[in-house]
C-alpha cells in the first residue's frame, strides 16, 4: 500500500526541508517523492545531511515541471493547505480521514499527497488540480506548519492508516478508475464550457466556484467511461455557446 503513496513537493526552496522530508518518508515506509520545479538543489549538502540514511530516497526523487506531470497516473490526489478561506474550509477534510481514504484507494493505483511552497503554500488556482484538500488541525494563533513538519504528520497518519488496514478486506477494485490526467482534461473542458455559457458571470472570483466544483467531483471514484461522458457534456456546452452565442457575447 505505502509504496503506492506519492509525496509531491511543489516549488520547495529549502534543501534542508527536502532532505528532512526524505528522512521522515523513509521512517514511515514511503519511497515515492516528486519535486515540482524545485527552487533549490535537491543534491545540496544540506539536503544530503538532513536526509541522513534516506539518501537513496533523495537520489531517486523525480523532478517534474508542472503539478499535472507530478500527478500523472494517480487515481486520487490530495493537497495540504493551512489557509482558511470559505471554499477551502467547506472542501477540506482532516489529515487522518484523508490518510485512510488514500490507503483504501491504493488498491486502484498511485495516490498523491502534495504540499505547496514554504513561503505561501498553494494558491486557489493550483488547488484545482487536486481531488481533495487536506488540513492539519493546529492552533489558530499560528496554524502554518513548516514543510518538513507537515510532511511528518501526513506520513505518520498514512502509516497508521496502513497498519490499521492490515488484516481487513481491501476496498473492492473499481473498474477502470479514471487517472488524474483524464480528469484534468474533463475539468479544463468543463470550466471552459461553463464559462462560455455564462455560469461564472456573477462570480467576483470564478476560481472559488471552480474550486468547489473540482472538489465535489473529487469525492467521487469516477471511471474512465463516466469521465468521458462528462467530457462529452462539456464539449456540447462549448458547441452550443459557439453556435448560439448570447447577444452580449463577442464572436469566438
Amino acid at each position: 500500500m505505502l509504496e503506492r503513496i506519492r509525496i509531491v513537493l511543489v516549488g520547495p526552496s529549502g534543501p534542508a526541508n527536502v532532505g528532512a522530508v526524505c528522512r521522515v518518508m523513509a521512517n514511515m515506509g514511503l519511497s515515492d517523492l516528486v519535486l515540482v520545479s524545485p527552487r533549490c538543489d535537491p543534491r545540496d549538502e544540506q539536503a544530503v545531511a538532513y536526509a541522513a540514511h534516506a539518501r537513496p530516497l533523495l537520489e531517486s526523487a523525480r523532478v517534474a515541471d508542472t503539478i499535472p506531470q507530478a500527478l500523472e497516473g494517480c487515481v486520487k490526489t490530495f493537497a495540504a493547505t493551512s489557509k482558511s478561506g470559505l471554499y477551502r474550509r467547506q472542501a477540506a477534510i482532516p489529515v487522518r480521514a484523508a490518510a485512510h481514504d488514500a490507503v483504501e484507494h491504493t488498491v486502484g493505483g498511485p495516490v498523491a499527497f502534495a504540499l505547496g511552497p514554504e513561503n505561501h503554500g498553494f494558491v486557489t488556482r493550483e488547488l484545482l488540480h487536486f481531488d481533495r484538500v487536506v488540513t492539519i488541525p493546529s492552533d489558530e494563533s499560528y496554524p502554518v506548519l513548516n514543510l518538513a513538519a507537515a510532511t511528518t504528520i501526513i506520513c505518520y497518519e498514512l502509516r497508521q492508516a496502513h497498519l490499521a488496514a492490515q488484516g481487513r478486506l481491501p476496498k473492492p477494485d473499481l473498474p477502470n478508475v479514471a487517472p488524474d490526467q483524464r480528469k484534468q482534461v474533463l475539468f479544463d473542458k468543463l470550466f471552459d464550457g461553463l464559462d462560455r455559457i455564462g455560469f461564472f458571470d456573477t462570480q467576483q472570483n470564478p476560481d472559488h466556484l471552480k474550486h468547489a466544483l473540482r472538489h465535489l467531483f473529487g469525492r467521487l471514484d469516477m471511471t474512465i467511461n463516466e469521465v468521458d461522458i462528462l467530457i462529452g457534456m462539456a464539449c456540447q456546452m462549448r458547441w452550443y455557446a459557439d453556435n448560439f452565442p448570447r447577444p452580449s457575447d463577442p464572436p469566438r
